[in-house]
C-alpha cells in the first residue's frame, strides 16, 4: 500500500515539475521585490534551495514582458534590439553551462523560460555582484585589501583558462560580471559578449547610441575594442586593470570613465596617453599601481600577460601566498599538510577578519575528513570560530563539525590529541553552539574524557568541565557528571588527576544540592586516606567552601572542625601551608560563635517575651504576695523559713520561731478564725491585743487547727501579731455553713495538698489552732491532713523543698510560695 501511494506522489510531482517546469517544481524560492540580493547586468538575482537536497543556490531570471514594455526601453529598443538582447542572455546562460573552472560562475540549472515569458536559470549561491558592492559605501569598505588581491587573482586565472583552455575572449570584463559567494571568491559570469580568439574582428562596433545593456561596458573596453573594433587576449588585460583601478576608487568608477559616453576618438586618444600618470593611477596602494599601468598600455602587444600580472609583486605577501597555498593544500602530501597547519596558526591573527570567515576558514573545513592531520587542523579552526557570532557559526561550521563530535568513542582511541583540542574549547563551543545541540553532542566526549586510560585527556578535561557544567541539568549532574569525578577521584593513582579531580569537584559545588553533598561529597572526602600535602590542601578549599556556604553550624562543630583539627598537626604541611589551615579554622569557628551567640539570643529574647503573659492566676498571687511582705522582702522571708536564719538584733523569739517576723496581714477571702494562744504562751505587753483579735467572731465557719510549735515558748507579742500574717498562706475557706448539711464530713484538704492537721493533744502543744465547726464539737482529722504529723500517707509539706528544687506535685495544687 505504501509503495502504491508513494508512486502516485512521485506521478503527482513529476506532473507538476512537467507543468511548472524544472526550476519552478524543484526549487523554493520568491520573486519579489524585497527578494532581489542583486543584479548583474540584465539578471536579477534570488536565493533559492533546491528542494531534494537543500542545496542553496542562487536564481536569476530576466522578464522579458516586464522589461520590453518599460516605457523607456519600448522607446529605445527596436525589434532588432529586442532580439540582440534575448540573444545576449541566451549566450551567457549556454556559456556558463558549458564551462567548467573555479573561477567561472557554475550553472546548476540551464536556461529555462516560462510561460509568463520569465528566462530563468539556477547557479551556485553567490551574495551579490562586485558592482552592487563597490555601489553601496558601507559594504566597499569592508572590502580588506588581501580580499581584492585574492579576488583580482582568481579572476586572472579565470581569464587565463578561457585564452588558453577555452579559446576566448570575454570581452566585457566590468564589475557586474564579476560574481562574489559566500566565500568571497570571485567567480566570473557575464559571459553574453564572449567571441571566439580565433575571429578578433568579429564583434559588432561599439555604438554610442545604443543602450549600455546592449554592448559591452565602455568605459572597461580596450583601445583596439573602442577604435577598430577588435577583440584579442590582451583586451581581457585591459578591461582588468581597468577593474583594479575601480575598486580602490569611490564608487567603483573606471580610470576611462570619462571617455566612456564619447563619441570622439580624438578625445579617447588624449585621455588614454594621460592615463599613466593620472591621480587614479598614482593613488593606488603598493606595487599596484605599476602593475595597472603595464596593464593600460594603448598596445596590446605590449601589454603585461595575465601570467606575469599573477606573478607580479603585488601578489608578493606571505598572506596571499598563505591563502593560495591554503586554497590548494587538500591535494598536498601528508606530511606538508601537516607541516602547513602546524605554522598556520602564527599567521592567523594577521590576517582580516572578513578573509578568515569567507575565506580561510571554508578551506579548513573542507579538510575535517582527513583524521591524521585533525589535531592539527582544529585548533586553527576554533581560532577562527572564536571570532563568529551564534548564528554565523550556525551557518559556517557547525554542520562540517558535527562528523567529528559524532566520532567521539573513535577519537578517544585513536586520536587523544585531538580530543584535548576539543575538550580544551569547550567553554567556546557553549558560546557558540544551541544549549540542546551542546548537550548532546558535545557532553557525551567530556564524559568519556573523564573515564579516558590518557591522562592528558583527563587532566584536560578536569580543567574545563566545571566551566560547562551550568548548561547540564541537575539529574544529569547527579547520575552522570558526579559519579564520574567521583570515581577519578578515588581511582586514580596520579597526584595531579587526584588533585584536579578535587578541584573539579568544589567547581560544581555551587550546583549541587545540600543532601548531595552531605551524602556524596563529605563521605567522599573523609575516607581520602591520602595525607601527601597537595591533596590535604585541595581537600581544605573544599571543606571551607561547603563549611561557609552549605552546611549549618552544628555540621560545620561536629564534621569539619574537627578532622581539620587533626590534619593540622600533620608533619608534613609546611608553614605556610599551616598558616592557611589556621586561617580556614578561624573563618569555621567564627562562623559557629557568630551563628550560636545568635541563636542563644533570640532564645533569650522569646522566653523574655514569653515572661511578659503571665497567667491571671500568677498575678493575683504575686499582688498577693506583694501586699504581705511590707517590710520584709520575699528574698528575706524564703531565706528566714528555708535557712532559719537569725535578724540582725538576734532576738531569741525569731530564734525560735522563723515566722515571728512575719507582719499580721489581713485576708479578706479567708474565712478562717484563730483560737486564743496556748496556755504556756508567755503573756505580755500586747498579748491580750493579740488575743482579742483571736477571739472576734466571724460570720465565717469557725475551724480550729492545732498546729505544734515545739519551740515556740519564749513568742512574744509582738511575734504573735506577725504571727497573724500566717494567715494569708492557708488554703482558702471551705464552702459557709449554709451550703453544708449537718451530716457532713469534717473538712479533708485536696489530695495533693498533702498537710497534716489533726489535734494533738494538749500535754505536747505549746499554743493550739482547733478548726472547729459551728455548734459542733472537733473531730478528729484524717491523719492525711494532720499538720505536723512525723509521718503522712503522701509526702508531708517540707518547706524547703521548694527552694531546694522540688516538685510543684510535691507541694500541692495551692504552694504558698509560688
Amino acid at each position: 500500500m505504501d509503495t502504491y501511494i508513494n508512486k502516485l506522489r512521485g506521478l503527482a510531482t513529476a506532473a507538476v515539475g512537467a507543468v511548472q517546469g524544472r526550476i519552478e517544481g524543484g526549487y523554493t524560492f520568491t520573486i519579489s521585490p524585497a527578494a532581489i540580493r542583486g543584479y548583474s547586468g540584465l539578471w536579477t538575482l534570488y536565493n533559492a534551495t533546491k528542494k531534494s537536497s537543500n542545496q542553496p543556490a542562487t536564481l536569476w531570471v530576466f522578464d522579458k514582458r516586464q522589461f520590453f514594455e518599460n516605457g523607456l526601453n519600448r522607446q529605445l529598443l527596436s525589434s532588432q534590439n529586442k532580439q540582440q538582447v534575448a540573444t545576449l542572455l541566451t549566450t551567457e546562460a549556454s556559456q556558463l553551462a558549458r564551462l567548467r573552472h573555479p573561477s567561472i560562475l557554475q550553472i546548476i540549472e540551464p536556461l529555462e523560460e516560462t510561460r509568463s515569458d520569465q528566462l530563468m536559470f539556477v547557479t551556485e549561491r553567490v551574495e551579490s555582484s562586485l558592482n552592487d558592492i563597490l555601489k553601496d559605501p558601507q559594504q566597499a569598505r569592508e572590502l580588506d585589501e588581501l580580499e581584492i588581491q585574492e579576488g583580482l587573482m582568481q579572476v586572472a586565472k579565470g581569464l587565463q583558462f578561457l585564452h588558453n583552455e577555452a579559446k576566448l575572449v570575454h570581452g566585457n570584463v566590468e564589475p557586474s560580471s564579476v560574481l562574489i559567494n559566500a566565500k568571497s571568491e570571485w567567480k566570473i559570469g557575464g559571459l553574453g559578449f564572449v567571441t571566439s580568439v580565433q575571429t578578433p574582428s568579429a564583434v559588432p562596433e561599439l555604438g554610442y547610441h545604443m543602450p549600455r545593456y546592449t554592448q559591452p561596458a565602455a568605459d572597461f573596453a580596450a583601445p583596439e575594442y573602442v577604435l577598430d573594433a577588435r577583440l584579442v587576449p590582451a583586451s581581457d588585460v585591459f578591461a582588468l586593470g581597468c577593474l583594479a583601478a575601480a575598486v580602490h576608487s569611490p564608487g567603483g568608477q573606471s580610470p576611462m570613465h570619462a571617455a566612456a559616453g564619447s563619441n570622439d576618438p580624438g578625445a579617447y586618444r588624449r585621455l588614454l596617453a594621460q592615463l599613466p600618470k593620472s591621480s587614479a593611477i598614482a593613488s593606488l596602494p603598493g606595487s599596484l599601481s605599476a602593475v595597472v599601468k603595464q596593464m593600460l598600455v594603448s598596445s596590446h602587444e605590449q601589454r603585461m600577460s595575465l601570467a606575469q600580472f599573477q606573478s607580479s609583486a603585488y601578489f608578493d605577501n606571505v598572506l596571499s601566498a598563505t591563502l593560495r597555498y591554503l586554497a590548494a593544500l587538500i591535494e598536498q602530501p601528508g606530511d606538508q599538510k601537516i607541516a602547513f597547519l602546524r605554522g598556520l596558526p602564527q599567521m592567523l591573527p594577521k590576517f582580516p577578519v572578513r578573509v578568515l570567515k569567507r575565506q580561510v576558514l571554508p578551506h579548513l573545513l573542507n579538510l575535517v575528513s582527513d583524521r591524521s592531520a585533525l589535531r592539527f587542523l582544529l585548533p586553527n579552526i576554533f581560532h577562527i570560530v572564536d571570532k563568529l557570532t551564534t548564528a554565523e557559526f550556525a551557518s559556517l561550521a557547525l554542520s562540517e563539525l558535527k562528523p567529528i563530535f559524532a566520532a567521539n568513542e573513535q577519537m578517544q582511541q585513536q586520536q587523544p590529541q585531538a580530543v584535548v583540542v576539543i575538550v580544551t574549547n569547550l567553554e567556546l563551543l557553549k558560546s557558540k553552539m544551541p544549549a540542546q545541540e551542546f548537550r548532546s553532542m558535545v557532553m557525551p566526549i567530556c564524559y568519556a574524557s573523564l573515564t579516558s586510560s590518557v591522562p592528558q585527556v583527563q587532566d584536560s578535561a578536569l580543567q574545563h568541565v566545571p566551566a560547562v557544567a551550568k548548561m547540564v541539568g541537575s539529574s544529569e549532574l547527579r547520575e552522570q557528571l558526579l559519579p564520574r569525578l567521583q570515581h577519578v577521584y578515588s581511582k586514580s593513582n596520579i597526584l595531579s588527576i587526584k588533585v584536579q579531580a578535587m578541584k573539579c569537584l568544589q567547581g560544581i559545588l555551587e550546583l549541587l544540592d545540600k543532601q548531595t553533598i552531605v551524602s556524596k561529597i563529605m563521605p567522599l572526602l573523609k575516607r581520602t586516606k591520602s595525607r601527601d600535602p597537595a591533596v590535604v590542601m585541595a581537600i581544605l578549599d573544599m571543606y571551607e567552601e561547603i563549611g561557609l556556604s552549605f552546611l549549618d553550624r552544628q555540621q560545620v562543630a561536629t564534621e569539619i572542625l574537627p578532622i581539620l583539627w587533626t590534619q593540622i598537626i600533620d608533619d608534613r604541611l609546611r608553614l605556610p601551608q599551616f598558616e592557611r589551615f589556621t586561617q580556614v579554622i578561624a573563618k569555621l569557628q567564627l562562623r559557629v560563635e557568630t551563628e550560636h551567640k545568635r541563636h542563644l539570643e533570640e532564645i533569650q529574647r522569646m522566653d523574655e517575651q514569653a515572661g511578659r503573659f503571665v497567667s491571671p492566676i500568677a498575678e493575683h498571687m504575686a499582688s498577693t504576695s506583694e501586699h504581705q511582705s511590707n517590710s520584709t522582702s520575699n528574698d528575706d522571708l524564703f531565706a528566714s523559713l528555708v535557712n532559719k536564719a537569725t535578724s540582725a538584733n538576734g532576738s531569741a523569739a525569731v530564734l525560735q520561731n522563723p515566722l515571728a517576723k512575719l507582719t499580721p496581714a489581713s485576708n479578706p477571702t479567708s474565712g478562717w478564725e484563730w483560737d486564743a494562744p496556748a496556755p504556756s504562751m508567755h503573756s505580755g505587753p500586747g498579748s491580750s491585743n493579740a488575743r482579742s483579735a483571736f477571739d472576734k467572731p466571724t460570720t465565717a465557719r469557725r475551724v480550729s487547727v492545732e498546729v505544734d510549735f515545739a519551740s515556740n515558748d519564749g513568742m512574744s507579742d509582738a511575734a504573735a501579731d506577725d504571727f497573724g500574717s500566717f494567715a494569708s498562706f492557708l488554703p482558702p475557706p471551705p464552702p459557709s455553713s449554709s451550703s453544708l448539711s449537718a451530716s457532713s464530713k469534717p473538712v479533708a484538704a485536696k489530695p495533693a495538698l498533702q498537710l497534716n492537721m489533726a489535734p494533738k493533744p494538749a500535754s505536747q502543744n505549746n499554743g493550739s489552732l482547733k478548726p472547729t465547726r459551728s455548734h459542733q464539737p472537733p473531730k478528729a482529722m484524717p491523719k492525711s491532713l494532720q499538720f505536723g504529723a512525723t509521718k503522712a500517707a503522701s509526702s508531708p509539706l517540707n518547706l524547703s523543698q521548694k527552694h531546694a528544687g522540688g516538685k510543684a506535685a510535691d507541694l500541692g495544687d495551692f504552694d504558698p510560695f509560688a
